[in-house]
């Protein structure tokens, strides 16, 4: 049956928060002076504030209450109506109208508890705690007689006993918490023998009320009234508000478990601060918050005013806190304030100080209302915020870590704190300040100005750093620089510049114009370069610098100076500097040969640089006719300056090559191979001839005879083998007597950058320094530091000395190359065989680099590693002997079936191994299963017929290579597919001879396969190849990072077992 539960919890919910504080208050003053019981309501006469008394009445319903009073205040719940409707449940007014008119009856459980009918329990426990200060007692009643247990420890001793001798005793489910009740009593309490009672120290009463809650029955010390236990938690809540004037205005309620009704705080009674226990009437029960959680002030009443400063206090410090630990209902108005409290705008007013410099006052605003900055604010740490037009006045908390940010950051802005809570800027600092910093600053600051600023405003025209460029007169070997400054049409000399520049001056004052902005670290960075590029200044106040040196050029343009190029110094740096404007002078009548149009090009290249005396590299991609071009530059210089001897050296395996070329392509060119054991006579006939041909083995002996002889060009092809400028050839190719140089390449670079340094040594001396200086500038910045400013400056010096084109850049009727990976697996034999030989080998590699260095163990670590890879290939490779009799390779195996496949498909193949013995099993295979093949190693005597054969046969499908022999000079468009048996650690080999089938007059796409055992040297190996692979194009052609060669951590991970 439906009716209206007329409590607390009904009034509260109906009035307003103010109104039922009121009401409270006023109920606990009775300030009800009398009612009358009417059938279904009550009237009742209330003291008033503004007149002796006012009449309130409720009206009672089955299903609620309604109120009505004479006060002045227009809610239905005011406090009068309030303290009557209080009055009314304190008689139980309501549920007597409820049981007379509509016959329901209503329980009152909290007040009457009914006892027990049929009790197991031998005991009842009597509960007073108030018949000692800071105890809280007990007493033991035998149900039976009625006496009072004095002596629980003959009980427990008699129970003990009675367990020994019986042992189908048993206690019930009462008996046992009797039990534990004595055995905690006797642990915790003092016995007052006179009186019986047990008193227990209310700081050691923790555990007692979970057991009195399961005893069979507790009586009220005092009232006899038997006690009830409720198992669930009632909740302590807080509920806080604000009033119009900044009050925070704070409830403290009691909520039972089922919402059915809270109570103030000061209705419950709780047992302690400590405990989290309460009483209400009869009924104990837990609490969700212990008191002590809450502060002092607090727990003096239901509610409580915070007022003032102390209201911010409570709402930024114990409300959080509070927040934690306890049920917290906070009004839409607080709520509001905290979500929208946003960071206080930093507030700067400046005005100038009587000496000249920038005065600031720092101000924080927080909604509207402004506070200065203070060292202090930990003092005064929150602002009243008043808004009149919203009749509302609250605090917001100030933020010292903001505020203490912002001053921090005029400070760094270089500001100087003064006496007062001012800050001054002086000379060049407030210049920045006004016009940079303040730009800067972001939508949290506000900048106002008291004063005329105008003093500290940059003139509208930037500051300039102009040159002018051209030539030194009748020559170009060298250009001459003429720096100045510029603003507007007011020029500087560059020397008052540099000289503002050493003196730490950033602006100069530029008459009626304000101030301007010199480029400091422009003009540092280009005195640096000045340095690199070993400029020097001459008695006319210009710079001079070496036309090979034109780098410094770009090295200007990007530090944005503004230059003004003589027409003919123009023409040379806009040929020089961009490719595609360069001329192209007509081909050599003498040339015999249909030219791409990028080789055209790069003949125009090779052409201007021997125009201007300039020597570089010819660093295209192998197949591009670098050759061709160079042919067709000696042809030109012949036609054009008549006839001189050039020097052409090579690779031994490329000299009847170079010959051949010349023969096809440049008949009218003489040419003298200086080869074999009678060459000693050829040396007097040099200077008949137009070509001499010679090769790296062979100038080491020669470079005695050679260096007496005057060359006009001096040509090295496979240049990268003058990479090691401390070896033989390097120093011989550099005492050859020359007037132009030309390195042809397509790895100028394998591994290292001071490969670079050695071949410009060559080209063009003291061009990239010496090898420390060269070390100090550029390799250990790039290198170790992986510095891109270095790295760019590098390039840019270097760039237009090099030419460097690639295949899928130029040879679009070149198919593309399409690289695989094919893994595969050893046979267990074979992994045994390599785990051994690896354990064995890795502590022997170790030793020696901990006793040696890795510098002084290459030899070691190469012959580790060439041990691991043989197993790989083929067990056979390492145990030559066959001690082991394992003859089985899992990479062989895979092969075989690749080979099969492939020569099904009717493609040709080329197979590299650097090993000739691993060649040689192939060989063996093939042989045995009728597979028509090649065979190419170092020690084959007519190598130019074995690659017609295979060039001229389409029915031999494999063509065996070792890697060192099909390195360079080969040609061999016949294959399709590239298969590396045992890939290398130096990519740029492995190009070479990938590049044997790849490359111009290919007709069909090009398919590399690289073999790679898993889980071996040769997997490891294969990561380290992309840094080894992008060396080259790093610095020369695009943007990559540069490899490195092994280290010590790379050696770790090679040789690790994982």
């Amino acid at each position: 049956m439906s009716f209206c539960k007329f409590n607390y919890k009904y009034i509260k919910d109906k009035a307003t928060p103010g109104s039922w504080r009121r009401g409270y208050e006023s109920y606990q003053k009775d300030i009800v002076m009398s009612y009358d019981t009417k059938i279904a309501g009550v009237d009742a006469k209330v003291k008033g504030n503004f007149k002796d008394a006012y009449e309130t009445s409720l009206t009672f319903t089955k299903t609620g209450v309604k109120a009505d009073c004479s006060c002045p205040l227009k809610e239905e719940w005011c406090k009068h109506a309030i303290a009557v409707g209080l009055k009314v449940i304190e008689d139980k007014v309501y549920d007597e109208y409820l049981e007379r008119v509509h016959k329901i009856k209503i329980d009152y459980p909290d007040e009457i508890v009914p006892p027990v009918e049929h009790p197991t329990g031998r005991y009842v426990f009597h509960f007073n705690p108030k018949r000692r200060q800071n105890f809280f007692s007990i007493l033991v009643m035998d149900r039976e007689t009625g006496k009072v247990i004095r002596d629980l420890e003959a009980i427990l001793r008699a129970i003990i006993e009675l367990q020994k001798n019986d042992k189908s005793f048993v206690l019930n489910e009462e008996e046992k918490v009797d039990i534990a009740i004595f055995q905690l009593l006797l642990q915790r309490s003092r016995l007052d023998k006179k009186a019986g009672w047990y008193d227990v120290p209310i700081n050691k009463f923790d555990g007692f009320f979970q057991l009195l809650a399961r005893a069979e029955e507790v009586i009220d010390g005092k009232t006899k009234e038997r006690l009830r236990f409720d198992d669930k938690e009632w909740e302590l809540a807080l509920s806080v508000n604000f009033s119009m004037v900044g009050n925070v205005l704070l409830s403290l309620t009691w909520e039972r478990p089922d919402g059915s009704d809270s109570y103030p705080f000061e209705e419950i009674r709780y047992f302690s601060r400590q405990l989290k226990w309460g009483r209400y009437k009869n009924v104990i029960f837990p609490t969700t918050t212990p008191v002590s959680a809450l502060p002092q002030n607090l727990i003096k009443a239901s509610f409580t005013d915070v007022k003032d400063a102390d209201g911010a206090k409570f709402l930024y410090e114990e409300l959080p806190k509070l927040q934690k630990v306890m049920k917290v209902t906070v009004s839409e108005t607080i709520e509001k304030l905290f979500l929208e409290q946003k960071p206080p705008i930093n507030v700067v007013t400046l005005g100038l100080d009587y000496d000249g410099s920038l005065k600031a006052e720092l101000e924080f605003e927080y909604d509207g209302t402004r506070v200065p900055y203070s060292k202090h604010t930990e003092k005064t740490p929150y602002v009243t915020i008043k808004k009149p037009k919203e009749d509302l006045l609250y605090w917001v908390k100030r933020n010292p870590q903001h505020e203490e940010a912002a001053y921090n950051m005029l400070l760094a802005c270089k500001f100087a704190p003064m006496q007062t809570n001012n800050l001054a800027l002086e000379k060049e600092n407030a210049i920045d300040f006004y016009n940079y910093y303040i730009q800067q600053a972001g939508d949290g600051w506000k900048f106002e100005e008291k004063d005329d600023m105008s003093f500290f405003k940059l003139t509208k025209d930037p500051f300039e750093l102009c040159a002018e460029i051209d030539f030194v007169i009748d020559s170009t070997d060298s250009f001459e620089l003429e720096l100045y400054g510029r603003v507007g049409e007011e020029i500087i000399p560059f020397d008052d510049v540099y000289s503002l520049t050493l003196d730490n001056s950033k602006y100069v004052r530029i008459k009626n114009l304000g101030f301007a902005e010199v480029p400091t670290m422009d003009i540092y960075s280009l005195m640096r370069a000045f340095n690199t590029f070993d400029v020097y200044k001459n008695d006319d106040n210009k710079y001079i610098v070496k036309t090979y040196r034109a780098g410094l050029i770009s090295e200007m343009e990007n530090l944005g100076l503004k230059l003004k190029m003589s027409r003919r110094f123009n023409k040379f740096w806009k040929q020089i500097s961009t490719f595609s404007t360069m001329d192209v002078p007509s081909l050599p009548k003498g040339i015999n040969a249909e030219f791409r149009e990028y080789q055209t090009r790069g003949f125009g290249w090779l052409w201007f640089m021997y125009q201007y005396g300039l020597n570089g590299i010819l660093a295209d991609d192998m197949g591009l006719g670098k050759t061709l071009q160079a042919l067709a530059l000696l042809q030109k210089a012949k036609e054009k300056n008549k006839k001189a001897p050039n020097l052409v050296i090579c690779p031994t395996s490329v000299v009847f090559n170079w010959e051949n070329e010349i023969e096809k392509f440049a008949p009218d060119l003489s040419c003298l191979k200086l080869t074999g054991a009678d060459r000693k006579d050829l040396f007097k006939e040099i200077p008949k001839y137009d070509v001499i041909i010679t090769s790296y083995a062979l100038i080491r002996r020669d470079i005695a005879k050679l260096k007496k002889q005057e060359f006009r060009y001096v040509i090295l092809d496979e240049s990268q083998n003058i990479k090691n400028a401390d070896s033989m050839t390097a120093q011989s190719v550099k005492q050859l007597n020359c007037k132009h140089k030309l390195a042809l390449s397509g790895t100028p670079i394998e591994n290292r950058l001071e490969e670079l340094w050695s071949l410009f040594d060559f080209l063009m001396p003291g061009f990239l320094f010496d090898k420390n200086e060269f070390n100090y500038h550029y390799v250990t910045p790039i290198m170790e530091r992986e510095d891109k400013t270095v790295e760019k400056r590098l390039k840019s010096q270097i760039y237009p000395f090099i030419l460097r084109r690639m295949k899928r850049d130029v040879a679009k009727d070149l198919p593309d190359k399409i690289e695989n990976v094919a893994y595969c697996e050893l046979t267990p034999e074979q992994k045994d065989f390599y785990m051994e030989v690896m354990d064995s080998t890795r502590e022997e590699l170790f030793k020696s680099i901990e006793e040696k260095g890795i510098e002084k163990s290459r030899m070691s670590i190469f012959s580790a590693l060439l041990r691991l890879r043989q197993i790989c290939c083929h067990p056979r490779l390492y145990d030559k002997e066959n001690v082991k009799g394992i003859n089985e390779s899992g990479k062989f195996e895979q092969l075989k079936t690749m080979l099969e496949e492939i020569i099904a498909e009717k493609h040709r193949v080329l197979l590299f191994s650097q090993f000739v013995d691993m060649l040689d099993i192939i060989k063996e295979w093939l042989t045995k299963a009728g597979i028509k093949h090649e065979y190419l190693t170092g020690s084959t005597k007519d190598r130019q017929e074995v690659v017609e054969r295979f060039n001229s046969d389409p029915t031999i499908p494999i063509f065996l290579i070792s890697l060192k022999a099909g390195g360079t000079g080969l040609n061999l468009t016949g294959a399709d597919y590239v298969i590396h048996y045992d890939p290398w650690w130096n990519p740029a080999v492995e190009d070479q001879a990938t590049d044997r089938a790849y490359r111009i007059g290919q007709t069909k796409k090009v398919f590399v396969y690289r073999m790679i055992t898993k889980g071996t040297v040769e997997e490891k190996i294969q990561k380290l190849k992309s840094r080894k692979r992008d060396l080259v194009d790093s610095v020369i052609s695009v943007d990559r990072n540069i490899g490195k060669s092994l280290t010590y951590e790379d050696l770790k991970d090679i040789f690790s077992l994982d």
